[in-house]
């Protein structure tokens, strides 16, 4: 379920026609215009992943890649977790996955809860492009790039499989 920003990219080359990206994110400008703002754009998210799966589309892309000034990320967890459960109750859930790209998850645990949520694949491209700043001022010494994140990965694949196997489930379909 933990896949590279490289195997993200090519997941969506492979994937043309069949994916729909929904933006995970909401505007706030003042107090008072952004009350209710992140209930609407729960409320937004479901609705599009709603209409991309009765559309056809068998591939959903959470994302929160879009934020700046004004435009804040919904917590990854908080959206994952209401578009499944949104799907689920609207019996669309098994005809789609959850693909889920956060500048949030940095650690195991964030991924096993993604995971937990619904996420079918977890992209964390903001600890992935750290890394590749850390590189680029040579804080890895003669290590290649690759290695860099593929250690990264590697480690959290690990942390993942001992948050599974404590909880005595043998496979990562039965921890969803």
């Amino acid at each position: 379920p933990v896949i590279s920003t490289g195997m993200f990219t090519r997941m969506k080359d492979h994937l043309v026609g069949s994916f729909f990206e929904i933006d995970c994110v909401f505007e706030v400008r003042d107090e008072d215009a952004s009350e209710g703002a992140l209930k609407s754009a729960l409320d937004r998210i479901c609705r599009q992943a709603e209409d991309a799966v009765a559309s056809g589309y068998s591939h959903l892309i959470l994302t929160d890649e879009r934020t700046g000034p004004g435009i804040a990320a919904i917590p990854m967890i908080l959206a994952t977790g209401a578009v499944h459960s949104h799907l689920v109750k609207t019996r669309m859930r098994t005809f789609t996955s959850i693909n889920v790209r956060s500048a949030e998850c940095l650690d195991t645990h964030y991924f096993a809860v993604l995971i937990g949520v619904g996420a079918t694949t977890v992209n964390a491209y903001m600890a992935q492009e750290c890394i590749a700043d850390r590189h680029a001022r040579g804080l890895f010494a003669d290590r290649r790039l690759g290695d860099c994140v593929k250690r990264y990965l590697d480690s959290v694949s690990a942390g993942l499989l001992k948050i599974i196997s404590k909880m005595g489930i043998s496979v990562i379909s039965s921890y969803r």
